[in-house]
């Protein structure tokens, strides 16, 4: 007996999400990056974004980006002397149009990541991400 599967070309609703946010809001995130982490945060999105337009699916490296995007966002590594965050964060002037750009995109990527641990709530990494959002909200 021969079993044949159907295989759909439509991506998971988890994908579909991400890729949306990333074609809405990826270049606002790289230069939001680029202010907050450096030239590499900045790269790291435009190549996630590169990588979800060419994979089946969001694998746990590209939801572990998101939630290190996150974290930059919401500035939890911007104490730590040892980290470029703590330089460029000095650098910005509190009362600029940018601090609402980033607290807005933090709110918008905190909705996507919140979606994806309902979509796949067994998923390790989104289970984790789903703590470390809400420690830090």
């Amino acid at each position: 007996m021969t079993i044949h599967q159907k295989f759909t070309k439509q991506p998971c609703p988890n994908l579909q999400q991400v890729r949306g946010f990333l074609r809405d809001h990826g270049t606002a995130l790289a230069n939001i990056a680029y202010k907050l982490g450096g030239p590499a945060a900045s790269a790291r999105v435009f190549l996630l974004c590169e990588a979800v337009r060419h994979t089946r699916r969001l694998t746990r490296a590209q939801s572990s980006q998101l939630v290190d995007f996150h974290r930059l966002l919401t500035l939890e590594n911007v104490s730590d002397p040892n980290r470029i965050e703590s330089g460029l964060f000095a650098q910005i002037n509190p009362a600029s149009a940018f601090v609402g750009e980033c607290c807005l995109l933090s709110e918008k990527l905190d909705a996507l990541l919140r979606l994806i641990a309902e979509n796949e709530p067994v998923s390790d990494i989104l289970c984790e991400a789903s703590q470390k959002i809400s420690q830090v909200a």
